[in-house]
């Protein structure tokens, strides 16, 4: 198969618990059947891992040239607003990869809506 130019790339969290990484590789799993043959990663901050760069450097040694950022965080905090930024300049710094980063998903009113819908539904019953 062909190298991809373009991936995609969830960053999170990290924790030393492995369930608390379980509904993030779900997601993970559900966008990869989707975006086919895309690549779609999983990254994390420590203490969990993979980390970011190393994710990114393994995406580029497989050929991409192009990365789009997915922070999987409901709000921006530090992380979003300082760690992210910092992370793409320096990849795109060490391997001059075009980097695109997306709001959090908690700046979505989509998402919102389908976790209010969900909130909802488990406290009426509709």
């Amino acid at each position: 198969m062909p190298a991809a130019d373009h991936a995609l790339l969830l960053f999170s969290h990290g924790s030393p618990d492995p369930e608390w990484a379980r509904p993030l590789e779900a997601l993970q799993m559900k966008l990869a059947e989707r975006m086919a043959p895309m690549p779609v990663r999983l990254a994390f901050l420590p203490p969990a891992g993979p980390d970011f760069m190393t994710v990114v450097e393994s995406l580029v040694n497989a050929g991409t040239r192009s990365l789009t950022v997915a922070p999987v965080f409901l709000a921006r905090g530090g992380h979003v607003k300082k760690d992210l930024p910092e992370l793409a300049a320096a990849a795109q710094a060490r391997w001059g990869l075009g980097i695109t980063l997306l709001p959090t998903l908690g700046e979505s009113d989509l998402v919102l809506n389908v976790m209010a819908e969900w909130l909802q539904s488990q406290v009426t019953g509709r």
